[in-house]
């Protein structure tokens, strides 16, 4: 009976897969029967179902799972002290905390990092040279394919999936069925190439800071990662067409201080290598230093760019004040008593209806773009003096019923929700076709009710902060780190709480004994490559940490190969899967992918027999 509820477990909550960083969190006595652990069980498992449910939901992964961890919890400390135990509890979730503490350590700044040499336009010059190259789709198909493997084990599945997604949906156009088994070999490559290297994915990340497998040990997996790779990209090269694209012109420089800022990165890396293997120390103590090495080169940065008498932003908050926004004084006022003042104001400005029809351009939008407001009445061209091509304005995208949706994908890390006005957002961006130079500017929108308080249209108002911008910051530190993924990080947080609060229950002891004893660790670690496709590599491996099965290493080497690669299965299986079916839309589908997973399990089974094979003395 026991087993039974072992393998409904596994099926159901692979949730008990999110392990406190593979804390060694043994429950004291078994309370897997009790009601505290039921209900624990149940709030993990709702909690979880949400999780990939984000996008239709419009509601952000980490907090159902943040609510989940803290029930858990006290869930946990009532089992306990109504056992007259009040010291259990209390060292298990100090346990937990310190497993989080050192995961988000290291990950901010590794996050930081990226996020530099994204704003240097090291990842953009790159883009921009492939497409300008000229190479047949074939080529295209490789060359992406094989950055996206050698990348990705510095970088990120997920940053190296955007950035070589930007290439091929740029080289391939209209070509739909291109840019479809591009992304699928991206992903796939991405995937296989993070399998091997203690950077390339948060999975190998934990099990090299917990020590199962030591830093040099995970190259042993690079062949299998390779093949995991080959045989599907092999196979699928067949089906892309030979015929070169049409060539892009795009030409893009790195900024100041980028070659230097890569340079800083792999010496952060080799920091934190060395505090883990020499000093015996946590990486992410390393990796602080790391940060403090980007933190003193960044204030170079500063003064070359003339901004010594300038401090960074924390967190890159500069606020303007109320009485400083031109929307402030109307957000409460209905439409009527709004257009009335509306041609006067000093502020650039345009009002669509709910058709997104322009119904008011005041005379400084005409000054600020030299288009006559009745040119623009009547029109839905709101869009035209500021993008080449046809794509909605902040307003039109304010109508829409899940807006913070869809502002993040037009504008994503270039805006916010504004805290002072109801309903409003706040972007910026430079306009390259706006005057001679360009134009930097700042505009917000907002909804315009009538008397009765329903939204009949939208107003949106424009800044120019070219000569701000010129003043400003290039390179703000605390903006870095402002703009890590900090959903993801407090997801983090919530898994790895709630699984080491159904941990103490007893449920990872009794799945362990099913997987690793009765199964065997060698079918139970190809299993983990499968949820990971179903659920999510990241709680799969907290939970088989958690777990702490006795294994060789070649073993935790094959459950790392296995849930760095298992993802790649279906197209929501991992991160970079599901980052380029939001970038292209339409074209990579959850359908597209799936026509060729039997391709990509013929890889992932090759890969495995391939470990077995050549690293069988660590078996």
């Amino acid at each position: 009976m026991k087993s039974m509820v072992a393998l409904l477990a596994v099926l159901t909550t692979p949730a008990l897969a999110l392990a406190s960083g593979g804390a060694e969190a043994h429950a004291a006595v078994d309370l897997t029967g009790s009601v505290y652990g039921y209900l624990g069980v149940i709030f993990f498992v709702l909690a979880y179902i949400l999780v990939p449910l984000e996008n239709n939901l419009h509601l952000r992964k980490s907090k159902p799972v943040l609510l989940a961890a803290g029930v858990i919890w006290v869930l946990v400390a009532l089992a306990y002290t109504g056992m007259g135990d009040t010291h259990t509890a209390h060292e298990a979730i100090r346990h937990s905390l310190l497993e989080y503490a050192e995961l988000f350590l290291f990950l901010l700044v590794a996050m930081t990092y990226i996020n530099a040499l994204e704003e240097r336009n090291v990842f953009e010059t790159l883009r921009a040279w492939l497409v300008s190259r000229g190479f047949s789709l074939r080529s295209v198909f490789w060359i992406t394919g094989t950055l996206a493997f050698f990348i990705s084990p510095v970088a990120d599945n997920l940053t190296t999936a955007l950035l070589m997604g930007a290439v091929v949906m740029a080289v391939g156009g209209d070509n739909k069925k291109f840019v479809a088994l591009a992304c699928i070999n991206i992903v796939v490559a991405a995937n296989a190439g993070g399998a091997f290297s203690p950077f390339g994915d948060i999975t190998t990340l934990m099990v090299w800071q917990k020590g199962k497998v030591h830093f040099g040990q995970f190259f042993a997996i690079f062949i299998p990662s390779v093949v995991n790779w080959l045989v599907p990209a092999v196979i699928m090269n067949f089906a892309v067409d030979k015929t070169p694209p049409e060539v892009m012109e795009e030409s893009v420089s790195m900024k100041y201080g980028a070659k230097v800022m890569i340079g800083l990165f792999l010496a952060t890396i080799a920091t934190a290598v060395s505090f883990h293997n020499f000093l015996h120390l946590p990486p992410a103590a390393g990796m602080m230093l790391g940060l403090g090495y980007l933190g003193a080169f960044s204030y170079h940065v500063k003064r070359k760019e003339g901004r010594t008498r300038q401090y960074d932003f924390i967190l890159g908050a500069r606020r303007q004040g109320k009485a400083q926004h031109p929307l402030y004084p109307l957000q409460d006022k209905s439409f009527s008593k709004i257009v009335q003042t509306f041609d006067g104001m000093p502020t650039p400005a345009f009002i669509i209806d709910k058709n997104h029809v322009i119904t008011h351009w005041n005379r400084a939008m005409v000054e600020l773009t030299g288009v006559p407001a009745e040119d623009r009445i009547g029109t839905k061209e709101q869009w035209k003096p500021f993008y080449k091509e046809h794509r909605p304005s902040l307003a039109d995208l304010i109508l829409d019923s899940v807006p913070d949706v869809l502002v993040g994908k037009f504008y994503e890390g270039k805006y916010r929700t504004n805290d002072m006005i109801d309903s409003a957002y706040d972007a910026s961006d430079f306009f390259e076709n706006m005057g001679d130079e360009g134009k930097w500017l700042s505009f917000t929108a907002m909804p315009v009710k009538d008397e009765n308080d329903q939204v009949v249209g939208a107003i949106e108002t424009f800044e120019d902060v070219s000569e701000l911008q010129r003043k400003a910051q290039h390179f703000d530190i605390m903006e870095k780190i402002s703009r890590a993924e900090w959903d993801t990080l407090l997801f983090f947080y919530g898994v790895i709480l709630c699984v080491g609060g159904l941990a103490q229950f007893g449920y990872l002891t009794l799945i362990s004994s099913y997987m690793y004893t009765d199964l065997g660790p060698t079918i139970a670690n190809t299993l983990v490559g499968v949820f990971s496709a179903i659920v999510d590599n990241i709680p799969v491996m907290f939970a088989v940490l958690t777990m702490n099965p006795d294994m060789s290493t070649g073993q935790w080497l094959l459950a790392t190969l296995t849930a760095g690669t298992g993802g790649s299965l279906l197209a929501i299986g991992s991160a970079a899967g599901v980052a380029l079916m939001g970038t292209a839309r339409g074209t990579y589908t959850f359908g597209a992918h799936l026509k060729w997973t039997p391709v990509i399990a013929l890889g992932y089974a090759a890969s495995i027999f391939c470990h077995l094979f050549i690293n069988s003395r660590l078996m």
